[in-house]
């Protein structure tokens, strides 16, 4: 299992949702998935392509988490036992402009 270390820019992002308690659930939600098991179909992986070590997952359809895996398999896959930096937490389109 990883784990998730957040950047301070993730916290201030997240820290925007303060008041709205259905997506601070989905949001804990997502993170539970990816700490316990990254490649859960539910997160919705996908690569950011603007940024070559960027990731992101779905929190609901509006919003994702941009992150970022500390290590890759010689095969460039991430290896998903070592910690994953949390880059981002945005609507989708801000996200993929600007995962970092």
């Amino acid at each position: 299992m990883p784990n998730l270390i957040p950047s301070k820019k993730f916290l201030s992002d997240i820290d925007a949702f303060r008041s709205d308690a259905a997506l601070r659930k989905k949001l804990a939600k997502t993170l539970n998935f990816l700490a316990s098991n990254p490649q859960h179909p539910g997160l919705n992986i996908e690569r950011i392509i603007n940024d070559p070590t960027a990731w992101s997952i779905r929190i609901d359809r509006r919003h994702r988490i941009a992150f970022e895996p500390r290590a890759y398999l010689p095969s460039g896959n991430p290896d998903w036992s070592v910690d994953i930096l949390l880059l981002r937490c945005l609507d989708h389109d801000d996200l993929y402009k600007s995962p970092r």
